[in-house]
């Protein structure tokens, strides 16, 4: 749905039970290997224990109970003939790994049940000793609690006793996950009685964006996360997985389908619904009847893995009917709504499966449209709609915004596709702060939110436990609060290693939909800090320098952090940020050398800072494309949000007002202004080709046509011997650029000669073997990018002599 352009196995429940890698009683394990502790306090004697503020989802009811439980030595526990078997192995595992001996056993009534230390676990249909427990805690039971929800309990009844009462299954699965986190490793539960339910029905990810599909493992991973989390809702639609879009119709077979069965199975071994959405609208015809029975075949096949839930994406697809639907629909609407209704009623209604979801193809914006209203008129009232807010990419969430759609829908189930912290159209960038914007109350419109979340899937962790926390009850979300939780949860217990995974997460927090959103705001700070206090003549910069020297050292730092999948994800980033962070140290060598007159070791400290910058600008980001083919080492991975650019921009000017001939400089142009017929892209607009600062750059909005143009002039014709242009987001690695281009010169705007072609790379340069009098110098397209590529300039330069190399 976003932009496409700007980049062990786990046996299902039952007979066999859980593997112990799966069951959440032992941690989670994401990434491979080490588990995800979450943060504990110490308790009063005991040994280690939870508290409730250590619980999250925030519980939206908690009061005492007067009797905590201490849950050692031999712990029985009370299930009934049908209880969740998932929430059964969970529990067992946790108390073994706790240092318990569980028993688990199967009573009818509270007349069979032992004395001493002992667990209920079920829903009042399932396990019948449950009410009668909750009547001797004076606890009202889980029947009045919207689906998902449970109730937790501590009391005394003929020994110590802990109620784990589901509203449903997964409530009965959630409740034992709450008291994972009460005992924090520990084996004592606090005295309390906890009552809690969702606010929002549908809480999850649809992994729908452009790029490289997430692995198998990391979706078996978040699964894990998700059902720890709370979380419900997995939405599968890969934009990039042929088989969902331009090979739709063809089935699914050998490994590929055995993937899909272990995922299904594993998604409903944590609780989570499995989604899958069939993205059929570039080439089907709506009222075929070939194309219906194609999709169902597909549903089908899926249908006989256990999948109950189906999709129709209909985003980001032509606007225009065939000629046959044209033939027998009005409008685009029109054709879709019968193709839906048909779906609805004639497969998923006919075998009892939950109702069919959609995105439409206007998924964005509130106000009215004739598509929105012949959609919502047309569609059953049944549908689940998805929609991503005022616009693709949304700041804010407010309910008036909200309760508009629903109108403009018509839409009784509107629930939010929500494009955060997806980054395919950022494919450079990491998105790792919290999620904010969303209004605590749409929760009385919506039916819930899916966040589409990055391509890498682990470092979409951050944002999709924001999204359990909101989503679970958006009143009393925090999303300080709720992010630094999951940051100390990925990093694990050691603390210096929680210190450094928030100084690198500093460094990729904004998020540029949000105009308002922080930019490094630690490393800012150390910046703003150092630059005053150079200005005012004094030695300062401590902080910076310990900050830089903190981000060198993360790639060794982070590496035992306990999501060893984060640190995998992110690591092209914490090494760029290094490199990035070598430069400034060089810089600052440089920056204080040259207060104190020592201009021969200020030079040799700049000459160093040109090799770290190169390092940085490398390409070590794999990327896949529309052609499905994985590439490695194709995007420079950018870090600090611009800050470590200006910071280098800045101090190059220092180093020009003292010695300007410095060989360490970089290239400057003559002044110049830039113009271009291409359209921009938001705020990167022509001038930024001309203002001698690298870190600043134009960005077209579309991909270049033949004879279109970058362009300078100078205020006067000037004797020129070199020119540079420098276009991608580094030196050394293709982008978006201009490919096939032809580089002129011209004194009067009119006459034009030839001096240079491009070649492919990122950087275009020519020495003249002799001066020409230039005022205008062009880089004109002659052949369309490769695979709709757009256009950046960092520089577009001209010189009267060439740079000192």
């Amino acid at each position: 749905m976003t932009s496409s352009s700007p980049a062990g196995r786990i046996p299902a429940p039952g007979a066999r039970g859980l593997s112990r890698r799966s069951a959440l009683g032992l941690g989670l394990a994401l990434g491979g290997t080490l588990a995800l502790p979450l943060p504990a306090a110490l308790a009063d004697g005991g040994g280690p224990s939870g508290s409730i503020s250590d619980v999250r989802p925030r519980p939206l009811s908690v009061r005492g109970s007067g009797h905590e439980v201490v849950l050692q030595g031999a712990v029985t526990v009370v299930v009934g003939s049908r209880t969740d078997p998932t929430a059964r192995t969970a529990l067992i595992d946790l108390l073994e790994n706790a240092g318990a001996r569980a028993r688990a056993v199967v009573a009818d009534s509270a007349a069979d049940l032992v004395s001493g230390p002992r667990i209920h676990l079920g829903t009042p249909e399932d396990n019948p000793t449950l009410r009668a427990e909750l009547e001797a805690a004076g606890v009202p039971g889980p029947e009045d609690l919207a689906a998902d929800g449970y109730v937790l309990t501590t009391g005394r009844n003929r020994g110590p006793v802990l109620t784990l009462a589901g509203r449903d299954a997964r409530g009965t699965y959630y409740a034992v996950q709450t008291l994972r986190q009460l005992l924090g490793g520990g084996a004592r539960v606090p005295a309390v009685h906890v009552r809690d339910a969702p606010r929002m029905e549908i809480r999850g990810a649809i992994e729908g964006f452009y790029g490289i599909p997430w692995s198998h493992q990391a979706r078996l991973d978040h699964f894990a996360f998700y059902g720890a989390h709370k979380l419900n809702t997995y939405i599968y639609t890969p934009k990039d997985d042929l088989l969902l879009r331009s090979k739709w119709r063809e089935l699914y077979e050998g490994e590929e389908l055995e993937k899909l069965a272990e995922l299904v199975e594993t998604a409903s071994a944590h609780h989570v619904s499995f989604t899958y959405a069939l993205s059929p609208g570039n080439d089907i015809t709506y009222g075929s009847d070939e194309d219906f029975t194609a999709t169902v075949t597909k549903f089908e096949q899926l249908r006989e893995l256990g999948v109950s839930r189906f999709y129709i994406a209909l985003d980001d697809i032509p606007g225009d009917l065939d000629e046959a639907d044209s033939a027998q629909f009005s409008s685009l609407a029109e054709a879709q709504a019968h193709y839906l209704n048909r779906l609805q009623e004639d497969y998923v209604e006919a075998h009892d499966l939950e109702p069919l979801q959609t995105v439409p193809t206007e998924y964005w914006g509130s106000e009215p449209s004739d598509y929105k209203t012949v959609f919502g008129e047309s569609t059953h009232p049944d549908l689940r709609i998805q929609w991503t807010g005022e616009g693709v990419f949304s700041p804010e969430v407010t309910e008036e915004s909200v309760v508009a759609a629903v109108e403009s829908y018509q839409a009784e189930h509107l629930f939010i596709w929500d494009n955060f912290p997806v980054n395919d159209g950022r494919r450079d960038r990491l998105f790792l702060g919290p999620l904010e914007g969303r209004a605590p109350t749409l929760h009385e419109h919506l039916a819930g939110f899916t966040s589409n979340p990055m391509i890498e899937p682990y470092a979409s962790l951050i944002a999709l436990a924001n999204y359990a926390d909101y989503c679970w009850d958006p009143i009393s979300y925090d999303p300080e609060s709720s992010w630094r939780a999951v940051l100390d949860e990925l990093a694990g217990a050691e603390e210096s290693v929680r210190h450094d995974l928030r100084v690198f997460v500093d460094l990729n927090v904004r998020w540029p939909y949000r105009d308002d959103s922080p930019i490094a705001p630690g490393l800012s700070a150390d910046v703003e800090a150092f630059w005053s206090a150079y200005d005012a003549g004094e030695r300062g910069g401590q902080e910076l320098d310990q900050r830089l020297r903190t981000v060198v050292g993360l790639e060794e730092s982070l590496a035992p952090m306990a999501s060893q999948g984060f640190y995998q994800d992110t690591l092209p980033w914490i090494v760029a940020a290094g490199r990035w962070a070598k430069a400034l140290l060089a810089q600052l060598e440089m920056l204080r050398a040259l207060a104190e007159d020592r201009l021969g070791d200020a030079s040799e400290a700049a000459a160093r800072v040109g090799e770290h910058l190169a390092a940085a600008g490398k390409a070590t980001v794999p990327d896949q494309r529309e052609d499905g083919v994985l590439r490695e080492d194709q995007i420079v991975p950018s870090v600090g949000d611009g800050v470590f650019e200006d910071f280098v921009s800045r101090a190059w000017e220092e180093l020009r007002a003292v010695s300007p001939e410095d060989p360490s400089l970089p290239f400057r142009g003559l002044p110049a202004t830039a113009s271009t017929t291409l359209e921009t892209y938001r705020d990167h607009t022509p001038e930024s080709m001309a203002d001698g600062d690298l870190s600043t750059m134009f960005w077209s909005d579309g991909a270049p046509r033949v004879d279109d143009e970058i362009r300078v002039e100078l205020e006067q014709a000037r004797p020129i011997t070199f020119a540079r242009v420098q276009m991608a987001t580094s030196d050394t690695t293709a982008g978006d650029q201009i490919y096939e281009g032809a580089l002129e010169l011209s004194a009067d705007g009119e006459s034009w000669s030839q001096v240079a072609t491009t070649d492919g790379s990122p950087v275009l340069e020519v020495t003249l073997p002799s001066a020409q009098e230039v005022r205008f110098a062009r880089l004109r397209v002659t052949e369309e990018n490769p695979d709709g590529q757009w256009v950046q300039v960092r520089e577009f330069g001209l010189g009267e002599t060439a740079p000192a190399t």
